[in-house]
């Protein structure tokens, strides 16, 4: 964990105790008070950086471990820390949320797996604040960018092919195309999937805990790559044909209830129907989709994805949170593609709950 001061003055005092030491017996190998040392384990100051070394050797350590430094954080903690960041983003208080990121980010300026996160929670507060100032939007995508830069150029295996893709895309949404084709240029055409040689060798190594985690934790990201997938397909760019976008929809379907996950198909099918001119059906699917995004969340099927994916379910909670649901209802009251869902019975009493959920 990050060390705080009275995490400090704790640590010296285990330290000392470890080694059966008096307080008295520290300060005398020290040349200081009695009560210095215990002002130091009380937190009331701390030691001279000229006694770091001493006081370490005293301990029968080195000054990193007195002081607790880590250079990097492991992959458990950086979710740790990042989720902290968020629920204080849904709170509603960006600046919190900002400040609280920025010194992660300075305390571990060479941790990797944080920078990479941390990008995509300056993703979080633009979709969590969407009423931010543009001078506050502006600066979480270039500081979003800076960190996705300094990823790729570090040249991380773990991340960069995951970094390159991503500004590849910011690239496609900024118009530069000729940018974005160069970065996906840059991608190998198939990288392989080493998962089922993984649980493999699990199993090879008497290991079959870890291969049935392995497996799981592999089912469970093909299955939103697929969900992705269909996600993409339901743009009507890329499918204008609607009868094509209902047998997709029907397909997202199957997938959600198949595995257990959340079905968001109400969503796309909102679209469908109002291009189409049918406002029933949307205000129904209207309907449909708040009473999910209002309902309790949905989690992945145990019996598929336990105890590979690991994850807390809270006594009461919304399946989505409230910015998004804030998001929703502003883009269904303000756009104009929206207006029949407004004045439609069935539809208006859904934006009538979904307000009331806020």
């Amino acid at each position: 964990m990050e060390p705080t001061k009275k995490e400090i003055g704790a640590h010296i005092a285990a330290l000392r105790k470890a080694k059966g030491l008096t307080q008295e017996q520290l300060a005398a190998q020290l040349g200081v008070s009695a009560p210095a040392v215990s002002k130091w384990e009380t937190n009331s100051s701390y030691p001279d950086i000229t006694l770091l070394c001493p006081l370490a050797r005293a301990l029968g350590t080195n000054v990193d471990t007195l002081l607790q430094f880590e250079e990097t954080l492991s992959d458990q903690e950086v979710a740790a820390r990042i989720n902290e960041v968020m629920e204080t983003a849904v709170q509603g208080d960006a600046a919190a949320a900002e400040a609280q990121l920025d010194a992660l980010l300075r305390r571990w300026p060479n941790c990797t797996a944080l920078q990479f996160n941390a990008a995509a929670a300056y993703d979080g507060f633009i979709l969590f604040f969407p009423t931010a100032d543009e001078d506050a939007r502006s600066r979480w995508k270039r500081r979003k960018r800076a960190l996705l830069e300094e990823i790729r150029r570090t040249g991380s295996a773990a991340y960069w092919q995951a970094v390159t893709i991503q500004l590849a895309g910011l690239a496609v949404s900024e118009g530069d195309t000729g940018r974005a084709e160069a970065l996906l240029n840059e991608l190998p055409a198939y990288a392989g999937d080493p998962s089922a040689v993984r649980v493999q060798l699990c199993l090879k190594k008497g290991q079959p805990e870890e291969a049935l985690k392995l497996a799981q934790t592999e089912l469970y990201k093909s299955v939103v790559k697929i969900e992705s997938c269909m996600t993409t397909l339901l743009n009507p760019e890329v499918q204008p044909d609607p009868q094509k976008a209902r047998k997709a929809c029907r397909a997202y379907q199957a997938v959600a209830k198949a595995f257990g996950l959340a079905d968001m198909s109400d969503g796309f099918l909102v679209e469908i129907y109002l291009h189409c001119g049918e406002v029933d059906q949307a205000a129904a699917c209207f309907a449909r989709y708040v009473e999910v995004l209002t309902g309790p969340p949905v989690f992945p099927d145990e019996d598929l994805f336990s105890p590979g994916l690991a994850y807390a379910k809270p006594e009461t909670a919304q399946a989505v949170f409230p910015p998004l649901r804030r998001m929703l209802l502003q883009g269904v009251t303000s756009e104009e593609r929206y207006r029949p869902l407004l004045t439609h019975p069935v539809s208006a009493a859904a934006l009538e709950k979904l307000k009331a959920g806020l």
